[in-house]
């Protein structure tokens, strides 16, 4: 249930009181083929022997962290935000989640799964009946999918349609690396993904094209967001439908971000 994909951590249960996650928290996990667990339990980051059977789940001892991806852009000083709680209160509120979360993944976890609402949902219990519940948020199909860039979002709306429809698609790869089409030029980019979030580095277009007006003024304002090296967090609907990622530095916040849906890979 859990190979393949990220998993976010949607709230704890602990001594029956459910908790959502702070809003400067992005509590993870994902399991590995060497047998492994990595992950955060809202922002600090571990790195966890993992023993996974039929419908169970067994956390060891704590192994050396990954080290962040050394291109990871620097939050922006001051304000709330990802991991920078806004005052004492918030900075105790983070503080009491993550101990909560470290104090139910310890030892044998029992692993149930439900699907509410095309949702993907998986449930942690310890021995003391305390619990996570775990939502999906990119499962194995996500580097087999084309994801065409459907619109721009900024807040709760929506750009206008691209001109260069499906000629306007992303194609990311497990090896970091993504490439595709920006409407009229091939174009590629560096893609770390780290847990809940994805930033790019270095895009550059490959060819040297020119199409319509529109569908190149289209591809300059893509790609002059991408170079922006912006860190966004992303979310891959299940069923591997349609993909969003938005900007998790902005401040004052803004939710700004891109829209995809998924098309067929030619």
């Amino acid at each position: 249930m859990l190979s393949g994909g990220v998993w976010a951590v949607r709230h704890v249960t602990s001594d029956g009181h459910e908790e959502n996650p702070p809003s400067e928290a992005r509590p993870w996990i994902a399991l590995h083929d060497d047998g492994t667990a990595t992950g955060d339990y809202g922002c600090t980051p571990f790195r966890v022997k993992a023993e996974v059977k039929a419908a169970s789940l067994t956390l060891g001892e704590d192994l050396e962290p990954l080290p962040a991806p050394s291109a990871s852009p620097a939050a922006p000083v001051g304000g709330p935000g990802p991991c920078r709680p806004d005052g004492p209160d918030a900075e105790k509120e983070l503080t009491d989640f993550e101990k909560k979360v470290r104090e139910v993944l310890k030892g044998r976890l029992a692993l149930s799964k439900e699907r509410p609402y095309d949702e993907t949902l998986v449930h942690l219990k310890n021995k003391r009946g305390d619990s996570i519940t775990l939502a999906q948020a990119r499962g194995e199909s996500f580097f087999a999918t084309r994801w065409k860039l459907a619109a721009v979002t900024v807040y709760d709306g929506y750009g206008p349609d691209f001109a260069a429809g499906d000629e306007l698609y992303f194609d990311f790869h497990d090896n970091g690396e993504v490439s595709g089409k920006l409407g009229c030029n091939d174009f590629t980019a560096d893609a770390i993904f780290s847990g809940l979030h994805v930033f790019f580095r270095d895009p550059v277009r490959t060819t040297h094209r020119t199409c319509g007006k529109q569908v190149m003024e289209e591809e300059a304002s893509v790609l002059a967001t991408l170079k922006k090296s912006l860190n966004y967090q992303y979310w891959a609907e299940p069923g591997g439908t349609s993909l969003s990622l938005n900007d998790d530095l902005a401040f004052p916040a803004i939710e700004s971000g891109f829209l995809f849906s998924a098309m067929p890979r030619r």
